[in-house]
């Protein structure tokens, strides 16, 4: 039996179908695709009714609403996203029924079981860095499995069953759901506050990392900075492998050149050295490949396979996508949704566009989050020609609960700084653009919600496809 299968059947004595609840995320999609691939027969619900063609291809029962009725007879698991709650009614229904019901998480950590599971955590860089991951491992003819929360462009898809000893998966700290997750080697990418709907300060997304950290087992190769490995404390039975570019760190950069896709030099050891160009802009991008060379390096996969697969690596969508929108301009869709992320997309397309004029199109994800990061959101648009701001993506809140002019604030904060700020209407706001956007003109679409909809539509309306 697959590894996969004998370690959900021992936690379950049978899990030939399961039901995913939230089943259109990037995640809970892999994860169907995955146990799908293994002859689980998978069911699904989510209220995005854009899914509803996407599963129908891959074969996958999928209902766009919640409903007690949704579940199948036959189902012998119910796995739910974190966005879900207690008072969903197939929750409620699972649980008359006597489903075993397991968060994401949770089924995420015994899929794991049998496998060497590499989790990638840490508040910013985790699809990416996973992705780069599994780049240097293919080279390495690792044959890994994985969950990523976005499609990777070599995969076309977001998981990957494999025959090999490796899951990757990332591990987010968001509900503290990580803490499910029991690897022999992760990454920590950085740590920052990014939920403040979860944790107050820092300090607590600190201590949550911490017992993170405490969960592993003894020996397992954690990578991360000298700064995070001070705060992490305790744990001397870990191999604990530190990066960056300063003198006390365990693999190092000695040399870096060019000023959007770098060519970078690591010293691994004494002896050892490794030099490649990486195909996917931004200082970023050199940060998670950093890690993922650390990682690797400890694991024993040798510098020639590191080398080629960071050199191969062609990135994620809406990670510094360049999509084909408006002929003559250049439209780039990121996820970026916290304010060090935003900054660090427009640093980085300043850099590629010296002289050009960039427009960001950026669609606030959480009433939350943007009240809570208004200062940090109005500053890291400095230095943009125009932004352009979509109605809040509120999802997991109340948005009743905040202010009804938070946008109204962010756009006067912006123009605060100079910089000329509209707001549009999400409808509307395709039909502007192609009408506003000139030949050379940049676009950076920021978001983690359905801003991404915005090019297609745009794209429509350019080729008469639509009205605008």
């Amino acid at each position: 039996m697959d590894p996969f299968l004998s370690a959900v059947s021992g936690a379950t004595n049978d899990h030939s179908a399961v039901h995913i609840v939230g089943i259109g995320g990037s995640a809970t999609r892999g994860m169907a695709s995955l146990l799908q691939c293994q002859g689980v027969r998978v069911s699904g619900s989510d209220q995005d009714e854009a899914m509803r063609e996407w599963f129908s291809e891959k074969g996958i029962a999928f209902h766009c609403d919640h409903d007690a009725g949704n579940i199948p007879a036959e189902v012998t698991a119910v796995v739910h996203s974190r966005a879900v709650g207690e008072d969903n009614p197939e929750i409620i229904e699972a649980q008359r029924r006597g489903i075993p019901i397991y968060a994401y998480s949770e089924y995420l950590g015994r899929l794991g079981i049998g496998k060497n599971t590499i989790a990638v955590s840490g508040t910013h860089g985790k699809t990416s860095t996973t992705a780069l991951l599994l780049s240097v491992f293919l080279e390495a003819d690792q044959d890994p499995s994985l969950i990523a929360g976005g499609d990777i462009q070599q995969l076309e898809a977001g998981w990957r069953h494999g025959e090999g000893d490796h899951f990757l998966v990332e591990a987010c700290e968001f509900q503290r759901a990580f803490l499910d997750i029991k690897p022999e080697a992760a990454i920590i990418t950085n740590i920052d506050l990014d939920h403040p709907e979860i944790y107050s300060n820092r300090s607590e997304v600190v201590e949550t990392f911490r017992d993170f950290i405490s969960g592993f087992p003894q020996q397992s190769v954690v990578v991360c900075s000298p700064e995070i490995r001070s705060e992490m404390g305790g744990r001397e039975d870990l191999r604990w492998v530190t990066c960056g570019r300063t003198e006390d760190c365990d693999v190092r950069i000695i040399h870096e050149s060019g000023q959007a896709y770098s060519t970078v030099e690591w010293k691994l050891e004494k002896s050892v050295q490794l030099k490649a160009t990486l195909q996917v802009p931004g200082d970023h991008s050199v940060e998670n490949a950093t890690k993922v060379v650390a990682l690797c390096h400890a694991l024993g996969i040798s510098p020639e396979h590191i080398q080629s697969g960071l050199e191969k690596f062609q990135g994620v969508a809406r990670r510094f996508e360049s999509r084909e929108v408006l002929q003559g301009t250049h439209w780039i869709e990121d996820y970026a949704h916290h304010p060090q992320e935003v900054e660090a997309t427009l640093r980085t397309a300043q850099s590629l566009f010296r002289e050009n004029k960039i427009h960001a199109l950026f669609q606030p994800h959480q009433a939350g989050r943007l009240s809570a990061f208004m200062d940090g959101f109005s500053n890291s648009f400095q230095g943009m020609d125009e932004v352009f701001l979509l109605p809040i993506y509120s999802v997991r809140e109340n948005i009743s609960d905040f202010p009804e002019d938070l946008l109204d604030q962010l756009r006067a904060k912006i123009e605060e700084q100079g910089v000329h700020c509209k707001i549009l209407d999400f409808d509307t706001a395709p039909g502007f653009l192609a009408e506003t956007l000139s030949e050379g003109d940049v676009l950076v679409s920021l978001g983690a919600g359905n801003v991404d909809q915005i090019g297609t539509r745009t794209r429509e309306i350019a080729r008469g496809v639509i009205p605008s």
